[in-house]
């Protein structure tokens, strides 16, 4: 990024990333979106193995903490690769979401009106939960506050919601996205449209948002409806 968030870049630089493979649950769709496996972007990276875990290590500071921290690592094993492997072929096998999801960022934008926008912006409460518990969501708002004396304040960065009316609220009253059809959409186009020069992960697949969501919204399912490839929550076959 040709301009980096100082305070992001800052605490990112004094911690430490240590990821974990997991197993897949009934919302998880990590497979389709091909974030299942991580090669980049950690320190460390745990796989379970028989009584422990087998290390990854994806950094110089990754090193430095294998190095320093003896009592905790040792050599792994011809037994512990193999029991690793195992572990990620059942940890495939057990992906249970199929899809594609090629090309889906110009799809969204040709099917701006797809009816299921509609119906299912219908059922969102707009309480922002999707983006609370959304491992990418960064959306905030910034704050003055002044100090009693007039001259002096602070400015804050706060967190804040696309979900929310106020969310598109700017000075002079205006509201870029004041119908609830609109935040919705929005939420799905930053995820699978906006993104896309950038990345290709703002949505990792973790169904976080569908598990949380009080109204029962299925992000996968809306968008795979939206594709094409559901209706009438089966599946299509195209010939």
């Amino acid at each position: 990024d040709d301009m980096p968030d100082i305070y992001y870049t800052t605490r990112r630089t004094h911690g430490i990333i240590i990821g974990i493979s997991c197993m897949p649950d009934e919302y998880c769709f990590c497979n389709i979106r091909r974030t299942d496996f991580a090669d980049k972007g950690f320190d460390l990276f745990l796989h379970e193995v028989k009584d422990g875990y087998m290390v990854r290590v994806g950094s110089v500071k990754g090193h430095k903490i294998v190095d320093a921290e003896t009592d905790l690592f040792t050599d792994y094993t011809h037994d512990d690769i193999e029991e690793m492997v195992r572990f990620e072929a059942k940890r495939q096998m057990a992906f249970s979401s199929s899809g594609n999801w090629d090309n889906m960022r110009y799809i969204l934008e040709l099917k701006l009106d797809h009816p299921a926008w509609e119906r299912e912006s219908e059922k969102c409460l707009g309480c922002g939960l999707c983006t609370l518990v959304c491992p990418t969501c960064r959306c905030y708002d910034v704050r003055d506050i002044p100090e009693l004396d007039g001259k002096t304040g602070v400015r804050i960065r706060r967190w804040d919601s696309c979900q929310y009316w106020s969310h598109g609220l700017v000075a002079g009253g205006h509201n870029f996205r004041e119908s609830r059809i609109e935040r919705f959409k929005n939420r799905y186009l930053c995820k699978n449209a906006y993104c896309a020069p950038v990345t290709t992960a703002y949505c990792v697949g973790c169904g976080r948002c569908t598990y949380f969501c009080p109204a029962g919204i299925d992000f996968k399912k809306v968008l795979m409806e939206i594709r094409g490839e559901i209706e009438d929550g089966k599946r299509v076959q195209h010939t």
